[in-house]
């Protein structure tokens, strides 16, 4: 079997082989980030399998797997091909029972499996280079839940990110390191927390009711910023809690009437100026129908509750930054999702110039009574620290006024409202490009977790930032190229007008200058579409305008895009039609008319794209005794491939072409 033969097709398979190279992916050792993300998937959707399958043309290599022993298998194995198609998640609830994987050897034969669900891996341009699936090996006729599925596609978003990532920075081995270090910061702290569970770091506490009284443990006391004591009034525990959690915690009236809620999670902030998410555990004592006693355990669940935050705010930023394509708005949404989530005074970017050592801020987010300090500034007047960015170090200062590198300049920093910051600096080709910024009031002791999603935060924004420049480049080189081959192309029509002026025919060179204008007016389609193509409507609206002939066109037809060498085989045919109507047929008179449509016919890779042309109100139409180049360029139907019927009769002209969907579609 070959491959134009196989489900792939061809027309999306040398995009999809570009893209993979491009990726530098294939044949890879694992890494922990996609290894994480297929364990994910395997435990939110419940199956003992999960795959991050990238599709080649013989065969489907797996980046990261879970539950399956082989890391490729030959294409003609591979479930995940059928997904190729759509960008819509792809379920088989039984392969067994489905025609297009009942005869799979999987399925046949051991390892037997039964279930599937695939989510397709979308390249920003549309491109799908794999799937990041799920199997199971027992039928599941109810699919997955709205959940799963939703989170199926998440995950498999994320692993394009990872993806376009290492295609776009120049600095992978860097980048490696540090998603190596998160991983590791990220095990760190599930051990931590294990470790701490396991030696009772949790507080518990005893209320008596009719007193208010608290006693609490040392660690709860621990956990709330007080002092160690045996007893305290409830209230000096309910003080701490944030306003809008007030109705999460007990008060003297709900644990009379034993209203209060047992288990909770609130905020609150300590007498040093910490805030901390609790999670509450209780339950009540009664004496008969009175409650007498409101027993429980406290937990310090703040860094659990950070990091789903942390995760939140990067796949929040990865949603808003592809709706955004200016750098102000990248700039100013990380900034608030940034600072919001650090509970930090002030957050924000800066682009830097190392040469006169100067940093300008954009417009970042700031608490409320926090002054901004957007504008230009010189590191040396808020201390050394710019030799540690300009080292590629991230600087990390606990207090102003003890670093060696600022407190000789904290009075500048304190007038700012900063007493602890992280600067993280973001190098682009070998050069100190931007700055992230995160401020704190007061002294503060970043964790490594966080300090590893501000190294995320500000690696997202850069690359959001060079994918921006690098479209931008693209587009004005576009721009360029099409301004130039448009003055080539008057200048070609004006030599060729010079060069021709005393020939006697001059029928011939009025069809050759014309023919000029068709080309350089579909050029003009396809540099709107940045040499993308464009649809068969505008190619047919494009032609009655440059023709004069807007009204006396009735045109219909599904929306199809043509690649570029598609866009020029219609245009120019449409040309040599119309001149011919405009001569012979339906158009040398004031009432005639046309009539193009055009349509589908068939599926996948037999798709084929045909067009009709019908001539009306016209003189009868005759076949012509001499056929000149316009002749034979119709009969070479559309891009070359022939599949043209042409009709004389009394009442008209009319041709119908025909050509293979996929070949239409292709750039060039």
């Amino acid at each position: 079997m070959t491959i134009t033969d196989d489900i792939l097709g061809d027309r999306d398979l040398v995009r999809r082989l570009e893209l993979l190279d491009e990726y530098d992916i294939l044949d890879t050792a694992n890494e922990p980030e996609f290894d994480d993300i297929v364990v994910i998937a395997s435990m939110v959707c419940k199956t003992p399998v999960a795959l991050i399958s990238l599709v080649e043309e013989k065969r489907q290599w797996f980046k990261a797997r879970v539950g399956f022993e082989a890391c490729e298998t030959p294409i003609e194995q591979s479930v995940c091909r059928n997904a190729l198609q759509s960008s819509d998640l792809l379920v088989i609830p039984d392969l067994s029972t489905d025609p297009r994987t009942s005869r799979n050897t999987l399925v046949t034969q051991p390892p037997h499996i039964r279930f599937y669900a695939g989510a397709p891996l979308v390249a920003p341009d549309g491109t799908i280079v794999g799937t990041l699936c799920v199997i199971d090996v027992v039928p599941r006729p109810q699919g997955l839940d709205s959940a799963q599925e939703t989170v199926l596609g998440l995950l498999a978003r994320q692993v394009i990110a990872h993806l376009e990532a290492r295609r776009i920075s120049s600095r992978k081995d860097e980048l490696f390191k540090r998603q190596k270090g998160l991983s590791a910061s990220i095990r760190t702290a599930v051990h931590t927390t294990l470790a701490a569970q396991e030696a009772g770091k949790i507080g518990t506490f005893d209320i008596d009711i009719s007193t208010g009284t608290v006693n609490g443990s040392a660690e709860m006391c621990r956990i709330f910023g007080l002092p160690v004591r045996n007893a305290y009034p409830a209230r000096d525990f309910e003080d701490l809690t944030l306003t809008e959690d007030r109705n999460q915690v007990s008060s003297d009236q709900t644990r009379v009437d034993a209203s209060a809620p047992t288990n909770v999670t609130y905020r609150i902030r300590t007498a040093a100026g910490d805030l901390k998410w609790i999670a509450r555990n209780a339950m009540f004592e009664f004496d008969g129908d009175v409650p007498i006693r409101m027993i429980g355990t406290v937990q310090d669940v703040t860094e659990e509750k950070k990091a789903a935050m942390r995760m939140e705010a990067m796949l929040v930023l990865g949603d808003r930054l592809r709706d955004l394509d200016d750098v102000q708005s990248m700039v100013s949404v990380a900034s608030d999702l940034m600072s919001k989530t650090l509970d930090a005074v002030r957050a924000g970017f800066g682009l830097v110039d190392p040469d006169t050592e100067t940093v300008n801020i954009h417009e970042e987010w700031c608490a409320p009574g926090i002054p901004s300090i957007a504008g230009l500034h010189s590191f040396r007047d808020f201390g050394s620290y710019i030799d540690d960015l300009k080292a590629g170090q991230t600087v990390v200062i606990l207090d102003v006024e003890e670093d060696p590198r600022t407190k000789n300049h904290a009075e500048a920093l304190l007038a700012l409202g900063i007493r602890c910051l992280v600067n993280l600096p973001i190098v682009h080709r070998g050069k100190l490009d931007l700055v992230v910024l995160v401020q704190h009031s007061k002294p503060y002791a970043w964790t490594e977790g966080e300090l590893s999603f501000i190294r995320s935060f500000g690696d997202r924004v850069q690359l959001a930032i060079s994918r921006r420049q690098a479209e931008r480049d693209q587009e004005f080189l576009n721009h360029e190229i099409g301004h130039r081959l448009k003055n080539t192309f008057a200048m070609v029509q004006a030599i060729a007008q010079q060069t021709l002026r005393r020939v006697t025919e001059r029928n011939m060179v009025s069809d050759f200058t014309s023919r000029l204008t068709a080309l350089s007016a579909a050029h003009d389609i396809l540099l709107n579409h940045e040499h993308a193509g464009a649809t068969v409507g505008e190619v047919v609206e494009s032609f009655a305008r440059n023709m004069t002939i807007e009204d006396r066109v009735d045109a219909g037809g599904p929306v199809v895009t043509l690649g570029s060498r598609g866009t020029l085989s219609l245009s120019l045919l449409l040309h040599e039609l119309g001149t011919n109507a405009m001569k012979y047929g339906s158009l040398s008179n004031e009432t005639g008319r046309i009539a193009v449509s055009w349509e589908i016919v068939g599926e996948d890779e037999n798709a084929e794209f045909k067009l009709r042309w019908r001539e009306t109100g016209g003189p009868p139409a005759a076949e012509p005794e001499r056929k000149g180049f316009g002749s034979k360029l119709i009969s070479m139907g559309l891009i070359g491939t022939g599949g043209v019927s042409t009709r004389y009769t009394t009442e008209g002209f009319s041709a119908e072409m025909s050509a293979n969907l996929s070949q239409m579609e292709r750039a060039n």
